[in-house]
């Protein structure tokens, strides 16, 4: 995934989607996108990724007891942390990012982004509590939940949400921990995951099989890898359709599952992913548990919807806070220096506490719950995805330039 681009070497591949220009089904071309599927099979690379979530809280209400402030925040907002007479701007900045760095540490001076579980839920870290909050997702649990409620099974009590067009059981907790933080609204900086991908750091492939009608399937083979190249830009830096991919050889980033179109949507079953993310050149491995999507065929033939699952606690405060397993271009445990500072410096300048976003996802965790201690391990996490045209051929693939990687 992790490669340079400048000429790709497929070899011998075995192929497993393509796009044709004909009508499947017997339906006319008019009723379907233009580019269907050849011999029931089709390829898709994901071109656009973002987290599901819901419109500004200052648009729903979302957050009535206010924003979550980091420390650098809540420094400034102390008597301590007010502006001496006569003290210059580089002085105060230097006082400042100290005196966040003292209240991002633990009572036993561990580093709280480091080991959040060092410290305690932080009163300053605002979760979303606002009543009908409309949210984007899917329902995951097959039901209504309430937290005063009896959970569905391998879950723990939780409110759900309702969706964007009024439906009910929107399982979407990943959103309660963030909504109420400013770089997760529209104009934040947190929900920026295609800048990594436009870069050609990692990407998604889709393939589907056995659709001969996409407007009715009973059933349809969908694979969901990670992508082992690069994705391929136009001069305006837009992906680009049709073009050719390899699938991750690594099998913990292939995975198959089935489902079927109904009324033109495409819903599969639960299976376990795992794709790469870059942050900061760290490398992380995030995995999305009982994974499943629910996407419509666009008219330029390709599909849009939502991807949704659960993911580990541990995994998602690593992949989008802490960065603590991260890995180096070599596989090796990323630099520690690097690690410390991309966590706190993301706590700093997106404004959020480390344990105070930690022990808020610990808290709606509501997926695989412990039989033994009755806590919940992972979160609902949603994702709303585009995906264009593609090749997907399954076989080792590199660059010229693929030993920079390593380096």
């Amino acid at each position: 995934m992790h490669v340079t681009w400048a000429m790709r070497l497929l070899g011998a591949a075995t192929f497993l989607g393509g796009i044709a220009l004909s009508a499947p089904g017997g339906s006319t071309a008019a009723e379907v996108p233009s580019n269907a599927f050849q011999n029931g099979q089709g390829g898709f690379v994901v071109s656009h990724i973002a987290y599901a979530l819901s419109k500004d809280a200052s648009e729903t209400g979302a957050c009535p007891s206010g924003m979550t402030l980091g420390n650098t925040q809540v420094f400034e907002a102390s008597a301590e942390g007010k502006r001496h007479e006569g003290e210059s701007d580089a002085d105060y900045a230097r006082r400042v990012a100290a005196g966040a760095l003292a209240l991002g540490t633990a009572p036993n001076g561990d580093n709280l982004c480091m080991h959040p579980e060092s410290g305690a839920a932080d009163p300053h870290y605002k979760t979303v509590s606002g009543l009908n909050v409309p949210v984007d997702g899917i329902d995951l649990d097959g039901q209504d939940s309430r937290a005063n409620g009896r959970p569905a099974p391998n879950t723990c009590p939780h409110d759900d949400f309702r969706g964007m067009n009024g439906e009910r059981g929107i399982d979407n907790q990943f959103f309660r921990v963030v909504g109420c933080s400013n770089s997760f609204q529209s104009t934040g900086q947190s929900n920026t995951y295609e800048i990594e991908m436009y870069t050609g750091a990692w990407g998604i492939l889709i393939t589907l099989k056995g659709v001969h009608d996409l407007h009715n399937q009973k059933d349809v083979e969908v694979g969901i890898y990670a992508n082992a190249d690069p994705i391929e830009l136009s001069p305006t830096r837009e992906a680009l359709a049709n073009a050719t991919y390899a699938v991750d050889q690594d099998p913990r980033f292939q995975a198959t599952t089935h489902g079927r179109i109904t009324n033109g949507v495409l819903t599969t079953d639960p299976v376990d992913v795992r794709f790469h993310v870059i942050t900061n050149s760290i490398r992380l491995e995030p995995p999305l548990q009982d994974a499943r999507l629910r996407m419509t065929f666009t008219k330029e033939g390709g599909l849009e919807g939502i991807m949704a699952g659960y993911t580990p606690v541990e995994d998602m405060y690593n992949m989008q806070f802490g960065y603590r397993d991260g890995k180096d271009g070599a596989g090796k445990p990323a630099n520690q220096r690097l690690i410390f500072g991309s966590s706190n410096g993301a706590a700093r300048v997106l404004g959020h506490t480390c344990n105070g976003v930690y022990y808020a996802l610990e808290q709606f965790a509501d997926g695989h719950r412990d039989p033994k201690t009755g806590h919940c391990n992972s979160i609902s996490t949603q994702y709303r995805i585009k995906a264009i045209p593609a090749f997907v051929v399954n076989t080792p693939t590199q660059s010229v330039n693929s030993t920079l990687d390593k380096q």
